[in-house]
C-alpha cells in the first residue's frame, strides 16, 4: 500500500520560532546576570570572555531559528498513515525514517502548550514499549481526527491478533 504524507501545520514556524525567542531571552538574561557577577564578585576574569561569547552565540541563534532551522523543519517534516504503519519522516542533513507497527501502540497523547494553543495546533505523542515517536504541530481538528484512527486501527489490529 503505498503512504500518503502529510506535512505538519503550517504554524509549526511560527511556534519554534516564538519558542526559541522565549528560551534566547531567558538565556541573554541568565548570561548577563552572570557576566556582571564575574566582575562584581571578582571571579575569574577569564569568564567574562566566556559569558561574552555565549552571550553571542545566543544572538546568532535567533535568526538561524527564524531563517534557516524553521523553515527547513517545516519542509521536511511528514507523517503518513496505513492500515498496519505509521510513517514518519524528518531531517535534512540526517535523514530519518520512522516506521511504528500498529500492533505496537501502547498510548496516544495529544499536547498542547500556550504558544501551541495560540496557533491551534498540537502535538501527538505515541507511545510503545520501545519508546516512542511525537508528531509535532498539527491544526487540532487534524489532530484529534489522526489520534482518533490511529487508535482505531491499533485496537483493530489487536482485536485481529487474537
Amino acid at each position: 500500500m503505498e503512504v500518503q504524507y502529510q506535512q505538519i501545520a503550517p504554524a509549526t514556524m511560527n511556534v519554534r520560532n516564538l519558542n526559541e525567542l522565549i528560551t534566547s531571552l531567558i538565556g541573554l538574561v541568565v548570561i548577563a546576570g552572570l557576566y556582571f557577577c564575574t566582575d562584581y564578585f571578582n571571579w575569574w576574569s577569564w569568564l567574562q570572555y566566556v559569558w561574552v561569547g555565549l552571550f553571542v552565540i545566543t544572538i546568532i541563534g535567533i535568526p538561524w531559528t527564524y531563517f534557516v532551522s524553521s523553515p527547513i523543519y517545516y519542509k521536511t517534516f511528514r507523517y503518513g498513515l496505513t492500515d498496519d504503519f505509521l510513517y514518519i519522516k524528518s531531517g535534512i542533513w540526517t535523514r530519518a525514517e520512522v516506521v511504528v507497527p500498529m500492533t505496537k501502540i501502547q498510548s496516544i497523547e495529544l499536547t498542547q502548550g500556550i504558544i501551541m494553543r495560540k496557533y491551534g495546533v498540537r502535538s501527538i505523542e505515541i507511545k510503545t514499549m520501545q519508546g516512542g515517536v511525537t508528531i509535532p504541530h498539527i491544526e487540532e481538528d487534524v489532530a484529534i481526527k489522526l489520534r482518533n484512527d490511529i487508535s482505531k486501527l491499533a485496537r483493530l489490529k489487536e482485536l485481529d491478533e487474537v
